[in-house]
């Protein structure tokens, strides 16, 4: 019966079939296997994604790496869920931050606090990864560095990538400065493009990790011009591999001085648009703001959509907006929980951006800091690229961690001293 269906209606069934269906159904025919896992099907299945999930990430206190997937509708209650352990057990102890999550792959990079060599490609949906190539700029040959990461999805070549900016610290006009290189999934190998931009990004923490929207990633960014430290988000077009830097409304732009924090603001999307949170604790009344950059490049557009009073707690801890809902609604962790402090729990809300009500979820011991949210489509993308998470290596399993960085910043410091 299914061979006597046109092939538009076949197909278009096919489409709207989820993903664990759709790898029950390669194993029934050659024919479903070499359609399912086409090109032009991968493309269509996610163009015609219709029901989204909110993907939320943290670590528990017990170094445990959780991800939850939930169905992002008028059902959604909170992360119920149980949650899927980080699959990737060749890497304790290091932190990976989510560079990105893009179609259904989310991309961890261990660029928090560490060297940032080691990339991992993962489709849960389909328990699928590619290990990325080390890449180019180590320290072996480059000295000192710290770096930090993006990925994204190329519509004009049709290929995903890694971007990765690396500030070299060891000085001297063939070193020194910032470098870009990018990864390419369809050629399988790193190549540096050139000179990055003149601004600091922000890393070492989940809060400022980088938002991929509209074909380009986005990054908080800095750099002090005396006297005070400017702040501005850092633009990478995945298609043109070329950066630009976009200005922030006045209030948040500039730092009273180089001794204040400089960074205390972070990127997200909120329905297609560019976002910014900004946590103030510096003024008489302390607040954390939610701003959208209504007509994109226009910085006279950039409006403020909420403002959440924090005045009677102390910037440890401080309320922390996190990710949007796809109905607007800002998805907080609330919670006086410190860094490293056992036993307390951390409170999952979703604020209305209008009424200002409140909707608890459900309490999480976890760090306050390794909270990421995102939507999240399920995809076919890497099923023919990736190895399945059972497959992991012998050789993977034994890969050391790698080394700090700084380790590598302290080396670079004593050359420059002597």
């Amino acid at each position: 019966m299914w061979d006597d269906l046109p092939t538009e209606i076949s197909n278009n069934i096919l489409h709207r079939l989820p993903v664990k269906t759709l790898i029950k159904c390669t194993i029934l025919s050659k024919s479903f296997l070499s359609l399912i896992t086409s090109h032009d099907f991968i493309s269509t299945q996610i163009a015609q994604h219709t029901n989204s999930h909110l993907l939320l990430r943290y670590f528990t206190n017990d170094q445990q790496e959780l991800f939850h997937f939930e169905p992002d509708d008028e059902t959604f209650s909170g992360f119920q869920t149980q949650g899927l352990v980080n699959p990737f057990p060749y890497i304790p102890g290091i932190w990976c931050t989510v560079a990105g999550c893009v179609n259904g792959v989310i991309c961890l990079v261990d660029d928090c606090g560490h060297e940032g060599t080691l990339t991992i490609l993962w489709n849960p949906s389909i328990r699928k990864f590619v290990e990325v190539p080390e890449p180019i700029m180590v320290y072996e040959t480059y000295g000192g560095y710290e770096s930090a990461s993006g990925f994204g999805f190329d519509s004009i070549s049709d290929d995903y990538k890694v971007v990765r900016v690396v500030r070299l610290l060891d000085l001297g006009p063939k070193f020194g400065g910032t470098q870009v290189e990018v990864f390419s999934l369809k050629s399988g190998c790193w190549r540096i493009i050139g000179v990055g931009p003149s601004y600091s990004i922000k890393r070492r923490s989940s809060e400022y990790i980088p938002c991929f929207l509209n074909g380009s990633v986005y990054w908080v960014g800095s750099r002090f011009v005396c006297p005070n430290n400017e702040n501005v988000i850092v633009k990478f077009d995945m298609s043109t591999e070329t950066f630009e830097i976009i200005q922030l409304p006045g209030v948040v732009k500039v730092s009273e001085s180089k001794y204040t924090p400089i960074l205390d603001f972070y990127v997200q999307e909120c329905k297609g648009k560019l976002a910014l949170v900004n946590r103030n604790y510096k003024d008489e009344i302390k607040s954390c703001s939610v701003w959208v950059m209504k007509e994109y490049g226009i910085v006279e557009s950039w409006t403020k959509i909420f403002d959440f009073n924090i005045d009677n707690l102390s910037p440890c801890g401080m309320p922390r907006a996190f990710g949007f809902r796809k109905n607007g609604e800002v998805i907080m962790v609330k919670g006086v929980r410190r860094m490293y402090t056992e036993g307390e729990d951390n409170v999952l809300v979703s604020i209305d951006q209008v009424t200002h009500s409140e909707t608890t979820f459900r309490k999480i011991s976890a760090d306050r800091t390794s909270f990421y949210l995102s939507t999240y489509e399920e995809s076919m993308v890497l099923f023919k690229e990736g190895k399945g998470i059972e497959q992991q290596t012998s050789q993977l399993k034994s890969v050391p961690p790698k080394k700090r960085r700084f380790d590598g910043e302290k080396k670079s410091r004593r050359k420059r001293k002597n």
